[in-house]
């Protein structure tokens, strides 16, 4: 089993996804975690730390899984493979995570220096793939956040409503959706 703090963030993450920033009380989440209201607490001073603990924790686990097994010697569309593949199956096996991101996108706790900020932190080793094969004239000559928003953004709408059954996806479709996420970003 998890521990408590683990269990009230996915409880937070939970909640939010499906019921909103005003569809959440603290009540809620002790109650999903299943520990007393106090003792979330004891983790975090309020409301809004525990929000924002949320979402740089969820950003730290997708950045990590995102880079796993990327290896920076290999040829640039293997490590393309490696993390559009990454970042699908992260977003198939956590539903709640874009959902929370989206609702915490559009909350007033949102700041773009702050993401600025958290980007820098956990996703500089995307951005800089992205940026060496703008460099090396591979990719289109287009600033390295759009260049990922380009291939990887997409994965988002497409897992999101995989999840929800609104399309099916299959192995000859995701690999045609990777070569046009990779064909998208190509200097022609």
């Amino acid at each position: 089993m998890t521990n408590k703090r683990e269990r009230i963030l996915n409880a937070a993450e939970h909640l939010i996804a499906h019921k909103g920033f005003q569809g959440m009380s603290m009540q809620q989440v002790a109650k999903e975690a299943e520990v007393a209201a106090g003792t979330i607490y004891r983790y975090f001073k309020d409301k809004e730390s525990l929000l924002r603990c949320v979402h740089e924790e969820r950003l730290q686990e997708v950045s990590l899984a995102l880079l796993e097994g990327v290896d920076t010697q290999n040829p640039c569309f293997e490590q393309f493979r490696v993390l559009w593949q990454n970042c699908l199956h992260y977003l198939l096996s956590n539903a709640d995570c874009l959902l929370y991101r989206v609702q915490y996108e559009a909350s007033p706790l949102f700041t773009r220096e702050e993401e600025k900020c958290m980007d820098e932190r956990y996703f500089k080793p995307v951005f800089e793939f992205f940026e060496r094969g703008r460099e090396t004239g591979l990719f289109r000559d287009l600033p390295s956040d759009l260049l990922g928003f380009l291939a990887m953004e997409s994965l988002m709408l497409l897992t999101q409503r995989h999840t929800r059954g609104c399309i099916q996806l299959n192995d000859a479709i995701l690999d045609e959706l990777m070569d046009a996420a990779w064909n998208s970003i190509l200097k022609r």
